[in-house]
């Protein structure tokens, strides 16, 4: 109970640290920011001797990122309905080829490239000789690597033909190789 306590005084400390660190950049105050650091892993420390190492790191890793917003959230600035309403604002619509452009570059890289990249998984996991859970496991870790990278691969290369080509050939022997087993 009290290093559950300590983990959370700890955590309020070193996060009060680097928040004043990074608002005030004088050179006398250099030590805010190791400190506050420090304190941080002081805490995760704490809560993993107050709760265990499964729930300390899950509550320190929780813990420091909502006491961040929290300071965030407490210096948060609002403006006023007046000073909106004195702001222009001017919407551009954009052409109809960019719209178009942009919708076909929706749908390369976010169901073509999503249905090849799980064809792609699903096709490496049949070659190993592994176990049904441990290859099901393998998909699911690389199935969304595979598809970031072909989205990437699309959203990077000027022209639109050599992702769609790639990715739809790739994603075409990926399937052969899965329904054929």
């Amino acid at each position: 109970m009290i290093n559950g306590l300590l983990g959370i005084a700890t955590a309020i400390a070193g996060i009060t640290c680097l928040y004043l660190s990074w608002q005030k950049r004088s050179q006398s105050q250099v030590w805010l920011m190791p400190m506050g650091w420090l304190l941080n892993l002081a805490s995760c420390v704490f809560l993993i001797r107050g709760y265990g190492g499964e729930f300390g790191v899950a509550y320190g890793l929780m813990l420091l990122p909502l006491l961040a917003w929290l300071m965030v959230l407490f210096n948060l600035e609002i403006k006023r309905k007046n000073q909106r309403a004195t702001e222009n604002v001017v919407f551009v619509v954009p052409a109809t080829r960019t719209m178009l452009r942009h919708i076909a570059l929706f749908f390369i890289v976010v169901p073509l490239s999503g249905a090849a990249s799980a064809y792609i998984s699903v096709a490496l996991a049949t070659f190993l000789p592994w176990s049904r859970v441990n290859a099901v496991v393998l998909v699911v870790m690389i199935a969304p690597l595979v598809w970031g990278l072909a989205a990437w691969w699309a959203c990077a290369d000027p022209t639109r033909y050599r992702p769609t080509l790639g990715i739809s050939i790739a994603g075409l022997i990926g399937a052969a190789i899965v329904y054929s087993q």
